[in-house]
């Protein structure tokens, strides 16, 4: 096979990502009446769970479709989901995961305090019978098209994105906090600490 084929498959195989990071939060204190969610835009289940022991978090990943170029995390409620076209957590490269700032109900979502994660904080990933726990390396505020986010990582990288700074005049979000954490070790999970309805 010859070399430009080689990169015409390489870049049939590349997924495009939207423009901007997706939002992930409603206004809050009000409350945000959802369509229901169509087809195309269901979430997989993964069999995969999130944890965040510093800020209190658990809860399940579900596996967020790109469709049209557009991640659409708005029925995530409680889960958090991992984008498709990033590494699935727990693998090698760079696995975005989101979650809602603010709920449909107004009320503070699981991601509410990402931004005072710090250096060094634990972020651990329930995947299969194995707990991948990753250290916090870098927290930041980015601009909504800021995607070096995403940028492709060589070992096991989690990123963590939510929304910040609510503009009530123009019911968005200025912002996105991201949140970097780098793999730092892979052990047998106990069977129980694997809590019912994420298996």
């Amino acid at each position: 096979m010859t070399i430009n084929r080689l990169e015409e498959e390489e870049e049939s195989q590349t997924l495009r990502v939207p423009v901007i990071l997706p939002v992930t939060g409603f206004a809050p204190n009000i409350v945000s009446v959802l369509p229901e969610q169509p087809a195309s835009k269901e979430y997989s289940a993964t069999g995969v769970w999130l944890e965040i022991p510093s800020l209190g978090v658990q809860m399940p990943i579900v596996g967020v479709p790109l469709v049209e170029e557009d991640w659409d995390v708005s029925w995530l409620g409680n889960q958090a989901g991992w984008l498709e076209g990033t590494a699935f957590p727990s693998w090698k490269g760079n696995s975005a995961v989101t979650g809602h700032v603010t709920l449909a109900n107004g009320l503070s979502g699981p991601f509410a305090k990402l931004g005072s994660l710090k250096w060094g904080d634990k972020v651990v990933v329930h995947a299969y019978g194995y707990v991948y726990t990753y250290q916090v390396r870098e927290n930041q505020v980015v601009a909504p098209n800021n995607l070096s986010v995403l940028k492709h990582e060589t070992d096991s990288w989690l990123t963590l994105i939510t929304c910040k700074n609510y503009n009530a005049a123009t019911d968005t979000y200025a912002n996105r906090v991201s949140v970097r954490a780098v793999l730092i070790s892979v052990q047998k999970e106990p069977a129980k600490l694997i809590p019912p309805g994420v298996r």
